[in-house]
């Protein structure tokens, strides 16, 4: 038992310093922000259409809407475009009495989002409209006032792809009913994947996670696909990510143009949410993984590919430290039956693998905290609370990402439902 618990404890060790050294770049991303992103100095006013896909939102567009008509930019330079799926959607009243100037597609065959952006993006097309740069826009979001002008400033960088700061839009809102430990915990990983994820990419050259709102993509580029090409997986945006990644499109982040996203209240809602995202990406990656490995030649691909893949590092250095745990764990109860003096260290062991984890969970919480504190307005006591309880909520993934690899998933898009939130109660933005 003494050698065995030895061997153990050398396996803890190990794995967790193959673990640091493989992951150790996408670490160091998570501390590469502490001076403000440096501004675009562009002054030329480029078209950008919005496409919204506006499938039986509801009131939920309301805000939207309303934050549209508050964008300080030139109103001749840009046009809107909603798409919904029947005739009778009660959405297509609410745009015409918010924005009346906004242009309504009813695609009565759309099965996801990337359906409804495919018909979008070819009827505009078919219209001969000529646009600079396509912004795409869940109806769920909040615009910031001056977020198209931030994007059209940096869409002077001349990339391709550009992606918003994304922040939870919950916070707007003075309900007390807005916030709640499931929304305060997923809306970290907003942080986790801008500020401390795509920041790094963008100033480094690295292909940036392209996420599905708060999205601006150069015209050029959707002309040559001719629509949106993204169909095969419930992310559409995860496809993307992977092609810029082959074809090494130019990304950007920008952390002037802040997006406010919607957040569940409910747990079970986010775990649903949750659940289509990392299905998502899985798919993805089995999609693109082979191409993207025999395109693997310069650096650029290869950090690209790192970028890309990097999760896998986690997946694996987690599930070693779950199967570590029972394994122990069960180690430590025969040792209790068979009396072994050993017995208690094989608990210990066991915890040791959960504080492992833990820890590492908590660093990436804390820094999350402390990059965005300033669009986290929380009381002294909830801040100290989601630190110590966020961990936790992450753990969720396992059974998840278990279920992701084990059982036969679904690819057919279901309703996420949207937060009631009290009307009129979001702040002036």
């Amino acid at each position: 038992m003494k050698i065995c618990f030895y061997i153990m404890l050398g396996m803890l060790f190990l794995a967790t310093l193959i673990f640091l050294i493989a992951y150790r770049r996408r670490i160091s991303w998570w501390f590469l922000n502490r001076k403000p992103q440096e501004r675009i100095e562009s002054f030329h006013l480029y078209d950008f259409a919005v496409i919204i896909p506006a499938r039986n939102e509801g009131k939920t567009i309301i805000p939207l809407l309303e934050s549209i008509r508050k964008q300080t930019y030139d109103k001749k330079c840009f046009d809107v475009y909603t798409i919904v799926k029947e005739e009778q959607d009660p959405t297509i009243q609410m745009i015409k009495e918010l924005l009346p100037e906004a242009t309504i597609y009813i695609d009565t065959e759309q099965q996801t989002k990337g359906h409804a952006l495919d018909y979008g993006i070819k009827e505009i097309l078919h219209a001969n409209k000529k646009y600079d740069g396509y912004l795409i826009i869940d109806a769920d979001c909040i615009l910031d006032s001056l977020f198209l002008c931030e994007m059209n400033r940096a869409f002077g960088s001349g990339k391709e792809v550009y992606n918003s700061k994304l922040v939870v839009k919950n916070y707007l809102n003075q309900d007390k009913g807005a916030n709640r430990w499931s929304s305060y915990c997923n809306g970290l990983i907003w942080t986790l994947m801008s500020e401390l994820g795509n920041r790094a990419k963008s100033d480094q050259g690295i292909v940036t996670m392209t996420l599905g709102t708060g999205l601006l993509i150069k015209g050029s580029l959707i002309e040559a696909w001719g629509g949106w090409p993204f169909q095969d997986t419930l992310t559409e945006d995860m496809e993307l990510q992977r092609t810029c990644a082959i074809h090494q499109y130019k990304t950007e982040y920008v952390s002037y143009a802040v997006c406010y996203v919607e957040e569940s209240t409910k747990l079970s809602v986010t775990n649903q949410r949750r659940n289509r995202w990392m299905t998502g990406v899985v798919d993805c990656d089995r999609l693109f993984d082979e191409e993207q490995r025999r395109t693997r030649k310069t650096k650029q691909d290869r950090l690209n590919f790192y970028a890309v893949h990097s999760l896998y590092y986690v997946y694996s250095y987690v599930g070693f430290l779950c199967l570590f745990f029972f394994t122990n764990f069960i180690i430590g109860i025969v040792g209790s039956i068979m009396k072994y003096s050993y017995a208690l260290a094989f608990y210990l062991l066991a915890l040791s693998a959960f504080l492992f984890l833990y820890t590492g969970l908590f660093i990436m919480t804390l820094r999350c905290m402390i990059v965005d504190k300033k669009y986290l307005p929380m009381k002294r006591r909830t801040w100290l609370w989601i630190a110590l309880t966020h961990p936790f909520y992450y753990m969720g993934y396992i059974g998840i990402m278990i279920k992701i690899f084990t059982f036969k998933k679904t690819k057919v898009w279901k309703k996420i439902k949207r937060v009631e939130f009290k009307e009129n109660a979001f702040k002036q933005i």
